[in-house]
């Protein structure tokens, strides 16, 4: 940052500018400037509001945006026990997945291999003579 741009508080030079002469001032200064510029902003944030009164909000659309409302929240609630049961019986049905092959005797290597090369009954009717 040069020194010469440095923000300074506005002298007493820049108080009595008016027309030209402030427009040169504040292509000049940079401390008015940003002043300027703050000042405007707030301007048009703040806008009209104050001359136009809001309008009535009608009683039958609070209604039925509150029941909307409502009506979502109760959607939401259920969708989210729903999801939760959907987990709990997903996680027993692994549970019990797991402790059957647990419990179970484990196969040899002779027994898997018979297992694959014996077609199952239920093949057996899909394989062609």
């Amino acid at each position: 940052m040069k020194t010469n741009d440095r923000a300074t508080p506005p002298g007493p030079a820049c108080a009595g500018l008016t027309g030209e002469a402030l427009e040169r001032h504040i292509f000049q200064c940079p401390s008015c400037r940003g002043q300027g510029r703050m000042s405007s902003a707030w301007e048009a944030l703040r806008g009209d509001r104050g001359s136009d009164p809001l309008p009535a909000v009608d009683e039958r659309f609070v209604k039925r945006v509150l029941g909307a409302v409502r009506q979502d929240a109760s959607l939401r609630r259920r969708r989210r026990w729903l999801l939760a049961a959907a987990a709990v019986l997903l996680f027993f049905f692994a549970a019990g997945a797991n402790s059957r092959s647990a419990s179970a005797a484990p196969s040899t290597p002779e027994e898997i291999y018979a297992g694959v090369t014996t077609p199952s009954a239920a093949l057996e009717g899909l394989l062609p003579e």
